[in-house]
């Protein structure tokens, strides 16, 4: 995962807020600083290195010096606060990564501080000050939650729901590719796969605690089917639902019905 290294000295340029006109574009450059938008309505589209991009309200975006963006297509009119400035790039270590979200109600009184600042009679040290304040903020929200744990996270809260791919890729603004590849990276498996451990885990504590048949528990899991439940479930452990309930040598009368 790339990001800025919070370990090595800045070098702050200038900031402003950012309006865009109903049809307008993303300029077309390869500018000499790094770019950190922060964007609060509407939604900013350019390519980066002929890559796609869409940022969304409560996302940031930095992006790399040296890289050639444009706009291809209009964007939605998004309003928007950026800063250019200088700083070096890592895969490890302490870092904000190249993408994420923040908290725009927390963020926008800094904003409009350095946006005033910038524009003011305030020094270059003096707005420095202000944009690091801003840059350890996303870092410290960075380091308590990567999107990949709000990914985790959400899906904790809505597996036993219809949960798509597509629909937490809506959620969060990103594109299916981009939710698999960071997820994989952080916690080894996809968002699919993470969203069927979870099931069958739920699945595992009601055979063992409930007299509930396994057709039944398949679909309070979330399945749609019994047929995937039964391939998931033993691709996972290695047994039936059956077999996991003999295993645990739970006899019947054991059994609590908690009903519906």
């Amino acid at each position: 995962m790339q990001g800025i290294n919070m370990n090595s000295p800045m070098a702050y340029y200038y900031s402003s807020m950012r309006y865009f006109k109903e049809g307008e574009k993303h300029v077309t450059r390869c500018c000499p600083e790094d770019v950190l938008l922060l964007v609060y309505d509407g939604v900013l589209r350019f390519t980066e290195d002929g890559v796609d991009c869409e940022v969304y309200p409560g996302n940031y975006y930095i992006q790399r010096k040296g890289l050639y963006q444009a706009g291809k297509i209009p964007s939605d009119s998004p309003k928007y606060f950026y800063t250019h400035f200088s700083a070096e790039w890592t895969d490890s270590g302490a870092i904000i990564p190249k993408r994420g979200m923040f908290d725009v109600n927390s963020f926008m009184p800094l904003m409009a501080e350095l946006d005033a600042m910038y524009h003011g009679s305030y020094s270059v040290v003096e707005c420095t000050s202000k944009f690091l304040e801003i840059i350890t903020k996303l870092y410290r929200g960075a380091v308590a939650e990567t999107l990949a744990g709000q990914i985790a996270q959400y899906i904790g809260s809505h597996y036993l729901d219809s949960l798509t791919l597509e629909g937490i890729a809506e959620h969060f603004h990103f594109s299916k590719n981009h939710v698999i590849n960071i997820f994989k990276k952080e916690y080894g498996m996809t968002p699919f796969d993470y969203i069927n451990v979870l099931r069958v885990k739920k699945a595992e504590w009601l055979l063992e605690a409930t007299a509930k048949t396994s057709q039944s528990i398949a679909f309070e899991c979330g399945f749609n089917n019994y047929s995937h439940f039964y391939k998931t479930f033993r691709d996972i452990n290695g047994v039936s639902p059956t077999e996991w309930r003999e295993i645990k040598r739970i006899k019947p009368a054991a059994f609590v019905d908690f009903g519906k």
